[in-house]
C-alpha cells in the first residue's frame, strides 16, 4: 500500500518546530557577584549556566591517550614538566524554560519591573562543553577545551534571558542591564563569587585577548585564571604568581 503525503503538510510540520540557532561561543569570562540565597532563587535547570569550571578529570597515562580521547592535541608549557594528564568528559545540559517558575523567582527577588514573555514557556536552551584535557604541572594545573556554548531556538533573545537571570540572583536593574549589553556584544561565561568573599577579580591582557584573574584580596594562596583564544578556552588554578600565570597564557598562545 502506498500512502500519499501532502507536501504542504510536511512543510507545515517542519516550520512549526523552532529551528535551533547558531550556538553562542562563550569565550569571554566575567564575574557574577551575588549571595547564596540569590543563586538558590534560580530555577534548578538555570543553575548550570553559572556553575564553576569542571576540574574533575579522569587520569590517563600519556599525551597520546589524552589527545585521542579529547579529539585535539593540547598545547603545553615547555617547563615545568607535566606530572599527570587527564581528560574532562564532554557534557550537554538541556535547560527547559518555565515561565511560571521564572516569574515566581523574579517576584521573590522583588524585581517587579521586568517580565518573562509567555512565548518562552517550554523552550529548551542547550549548554554544551566539548571534551578537554587537564595538564598537571605539580603546583598548578591547566584545563583546555573548545569554548563552552549556549544555544536556543532561532531568534531567541539570549541577552534578554540573561538579564532575567541577573535580576533573579539580586543584581539591580542598572547593573543587570549593563551586564546584558556586555553579553550581547561579547557573550560570556559567568563565574559566581559570593558577595561575602573579598576577592580581587580583574580583566588582564594576554596574547590574543583578555583573561580573568581571581585571587583573594590579600593576593596569597591559590590563584585562578581563565582566558580564551580563537578556538580554545583555558582554566588555570594553583600556587603561582599573577605574572607567572600571564606568562603561561602567553606561552600557550597559538
Amino acid at each position: 500500500m502506498y500512502v500519499l503525503i501532502n507536501p504542504l503538510v510536511v512543510f507545515l510540520l517542519f516550520t512549526q518546530q523552532p529551528a535551533p540557532s547558531q550556538p553562542l561561543s562563550l569565550k569571554r569570562f566575567d564575574v557574577l557577584r551575588s549571595t547564596p540565597d540569590g543563586m538558590r532563587r534560580l530555577p534548578p535547570p538555570m543553575r548550570a549556566i553559572f556553575s564553576d569550571p569542571n576540574s574533575d578529570g579522569e587520569p590517563v597515562s600519556n599525551l597520546e591517550t589524552a589527545t585521542k580521547r579529547a579529539g585535539f592535541t593540547p598545547r603545553m608549557l615547555k617547563s615545568p614538566s607535566v606530572t599527570q594528564f587527564g581528560v574532562i568528559d564532554s557534557f550537554t545540559r538541556d535547560v527547559t524554560l518555565n515561565v511560571s517558575d521564572l516569574t515566581d523567582a523574579l517576584r521573590e527577588a522583588k524585581a517587579t519591573d521586568i517580565t518573562v514573555p509567555s512565548a518562552w514557556n517550554g523552550l529548551v536552551l542547550k549548554l554544551h562543553q566539548d571534551a578537554g584535557v587537564l595538564t598537571d604541572y605539580g603546583d598548578f594545573f591547566i584545563i583546555q577545551a573548545p569554548p563552552l556554548t549556549l544555544s536556543g531556538p532561532s531568534g531567541f533573545p539570549m541577552d534578554q534571558f540573561m538579564e532575567v537571570l541577573f535580576r533573579i540572583v539580586g543584581i539591580n536593574s542598572p547593573d543587570a542591564h549593563t551586564l546584558r549589553e556586555g553579553f550581547a556584544k561579547e557573550p560570556a561565561s559567568f563565574v559566581f563569587i559570593p558577595t561575602q568573599y573579598d576577592m580581587d577579580n580583574r580583566q588582564v591582557q594576554v596574547t590574543g585577548g583578555r583573561g580573568l584573574i581571581l585571587q583573594n584580596a590579600e593576593k596569597g594562596g591559590e590563584l585562578a585564571f581563565m582566558w580564551s583564544t580563537a578556538e580554545r578556552s583555558y582554566f588555570l588554578f594553583g600556587l603561582l604568581t599573577e605574572a607567572d600565570a600571564i606568562a603561561a597564557a602567553n606561552a600557550l598562545a597559538p
